[in-house]
């Protein structure tokens, strides 16, 4: 009785665990080629200003909104694609709090990224002949530097936010995937992103298990050329004092982080103008959490 009372156990965990499986259906089926009209070509100018000067909640749906209008016109957009993944990732981590409603987000974010991956003809049929998008990332060119990036943070936002511990077990695995995505860009782009794709890394190969690729000193190694590659993005000093220090037990180099970027004039960066606010205000808000 009590073997069968573990064997039951057991069970209940492994289906529990299997429920926990990140499963991403795969889109290509309805991407598009772009084929643009004059009034989506208008419609997209209208669309990059709105997000130009999004810097909160409202004007970042009135964004989001303009760029699905021009969707309306032409699906297969690559700018208005790529955009839409990361507005609707700053959606989700600046401007929402429910974990159901995060997930949603991030999963769209996925979704439109990999969308504009699939503009790319040979990428799009590497996928559509059983090709997982991962494995097919060496058809893709420097045209889709900013949907491979943009799958990836929405990815690993999907991690840190959305998953509990046992959901981030079951889907390590995912991370392998993002550095498929992130090697594929940091070849054909070493200067791409800012120190955001050097950060990216940084996350990846501290969460994975050193069975799976993980390595802190690359990590480590990684978080030195986010900060020399971003001299003049504030990503890289915001998430070195958000996360990398944080994760190594340094909390004094953690607060001098977060106070320069709080203190930092916004228009000397070049970082998009709706992330630099994200990264000021958040900093500005942990620091005041600490200091209660």
């Amino acid at each position: 009785m009590q073997k069968l009372a573990v064997a039951a156990t057991s069970l209940l965990i492994m289906i529990s665990l299997a429920n926990c499986s990140l499963k991403m259906q795969p889109v290509w089926q309805g991407a598009a080629q772009s084929k643009p009209t004059t009034d989506s070509l208008r419609r997209l100018r209208v669309a990059k200003a709105l997000f130009a000067n999004a810097g909160d909640s409202n004007s970042l749906n009135i964004s989001i909104e303009a760029f699905e209008s021009v969707l309306d016109e032409d699906p297969g957009d690559y700018e208005a694609l790529a955009l839409l993944s990361t507005q609707y990732i700053l959606l989700g981590t600046a401007y929402t709090e429910n974990r159901g409603d995060k997930s949603k987000l991030f999963r769209k974010a996925m979704k439109y990224a990999e969308l504009a991956m699939y503009t790319n003809l040979a990428f799009k049929n590497k996928v559509a002949n059983g090709t997982a998008p991962w494995d097919a990332a060496d058809a893709l060119g420097v045209k889709e530097l900013s949907a491979m990036y943009f799958w990836v943070i929405a990815l690993q936002y999907e991690f840190k936010e959305v998953m509990s511990l046992p959901e981030k077990i079951v889907n390590v695995g995912w991370l392998q995937k993002g550095l498929v995505f992130l090697n594929r860009i940091e070849n054909l782009d070493p200067d791409f992103g800012g120190g955001g794709v050097e950060f990216c890394k940084v996350i990846c190969y501290y969460a994975l298990p050193e069975f799976k690729g993980g390595s802190p000193k690359k990590g480590d190694e990684y978080m030195r050329k986010a900060v020399t590659k971003g001299s003049h993005w504030l990503l890289p000093i915001w998430a070195r004092g958000k996360y990398y220090y944080v994760i190594k037990n340094e909390p004094e180099k953690s607060r001098l982080d977060l106070q320069w970027v709080a203190k930092q004039d916004l228009s000397k960066f070049q970082d998009p103008y709706p992330w630099r606010v994200h990264f000021q205000r958040d900093a500005q808000e942990l620091l005041r959490k600490a200091n209660q």
